[in-house]
């Protein structure tokens, strides 16, 4: 049977204002409940990946305390981990902080037991079986896989994502960035799979090339200059690409959609979080709540509609919450009016009584504000 190692690769996550400024992307709270993170971990635990690396660019105090040991996503207790990698030399130099520098830095990737890595970010949400992928891998003795999804609205979504072309045979012949021109394109999901060789390679190759080259930039190299077989696997799942504030707030409230949700979260594919143990939810007799997720030990005694209520967040009395995200331990005050807002962690909404933003123009409140 084939050793496969997972890595969770934070490097080229989006930076998305006010919400990843003190924390990186991975560490996003997302539907009141997870950590953008959770998605991907779960997928390598789902499908049976139970050596698993994070690279981390930044802000490793605040994925490690979201991932603590990493036993929730492990299997194996025994001999699976979740393990954090930082290049600490690169955070004096932020251009050479690159995820293949952080390889360098943490793993001997020669001494390593593996035969094949399956590579995926944190900010492409999906519920993606990887197994089926690394058969057809090891069926093609592909050299590098890339997983990529066909979209119709590329002219609007995914943009300055990287775009593939491929040939009849499914060899990726051209990669280059999305800047909109097109409705359809076949989109790369920054996931792919790499055999040890092939992986090896590119490590060395890196140091010829660019040392400020990224793993998929190496990739682009392979692709462009037609040195090594690149092979493209298509994903036909839903996926939520968060790389824009704008796309994060407006994907977080599309899956109160009942049937969007499903097209996410299944039934035997569960996604895995870090618990807290807090009690449920309580609702006063006043409270109004409707198409609205609301997290364990939050208090509402107002009325929220088409929002998403974090960990112990309290909603006051008179208080009316619309089209809005609220991250943990929130307080809103009496009589407050918010829609279109998203408010960060332990902030406290007491003096300023109505907040109004648009679908185009979220109103930010940076973590730990009184208003």
């Amino acid at each position: 049977m084939s050793k496969v190692i997972g890595i969770c690769n934070l490097h080229n996550d989006p930076h998305l204002g006010e919400i990843t400024k003190n924390r990186p992307l991975a560490a996003v709270t997302f539907l009141g409940r997870y950590g953008l993170i959770d998605f991907t971990l779960s997928n390598f635990s789902n499908s049976h990946i139970d050596k698993v690396y994070v690279l981390v660019r930044k802000g490793i105090v605040a994925v490690r305390k979201h991932i603590g040991s990493g036993s929730i996503w492990t299997n194996n207790t025994k001999l699976g981990h979740v393990e954090l990698l930082i290049n600490e030399k690169g955070l004096t130099n932020k251009a050479f902080n690159t995820d293949i520098n952080n390889i360098k830095s943490g793993l001997d990737v020669d001494d390593l037991d593996f035969d094949y890595a399956v590579i995926a970010p944190g900010y492409m949400l999906s519920s993606m079986d990887f197994r089926p992928f690394l058969t057809e891998h090891v069926k093609n003795e592909a050299a590098i896989t890339c997983i990529y999804k066909h979209i119709d609205n590329a002219n609007k979504d995914y943009l300055q994502c990287d775009k593939y072309k491929l040939d009849a045979d499914g060899r990726i012949v051209k990669s280059n960035k999305n800047i909109g021109r097109t409705e359809e394109a076949d989109i790369s999901l920054d996931t792919f799979i790499i055999s040890k060789k092939a992986f090896i390679k590119l490590i060395k190759d890196s140091s010829k090339v660019s040392e400020l080259y990224s793993i998929k930039d190496m990739i682009n190299y392979y692709i462009e200059e037609e040195t090594v077989e690149v092979i493209g696997a298509e994903f036909k799942g839903y996926v939520v690409p968060i790389l824009t504030l704008e796309g994060y707030v407006s994907h977080s409230l599309d899956l109160l959609n009942y049937h969007v949700r499903n097209q996410l979260f299944f039934e035997d594919w569960p996604i895995y979080t870090t618990t807290h143990n807090t009690p449920p939810a309580l609702y006063s007799k006043d409270a109004d709540v409707q198409n609205s997720f609301i997290a364990n030990g939050a208090i509402v005694k107002g009325k929220v509609t088409n929002s998403i209520i974090s960990r112990e967040v309290v909603i006051e009395k008179g208080s009316e919450v619309k089209n809005s995200i609220i991250f943990t331990k929130t307080i809103i005050g009496k009589d407050t009016k918010l829609d279109h807002v998203l408010i960060d962690k332990n902030v406290k909404v007491i003096n300023v009584k109505k907040m109004v933003g648009s679908e185009d123009d979220i109103i930010v409140i940076s973590q730990g504000a009184i208003i």
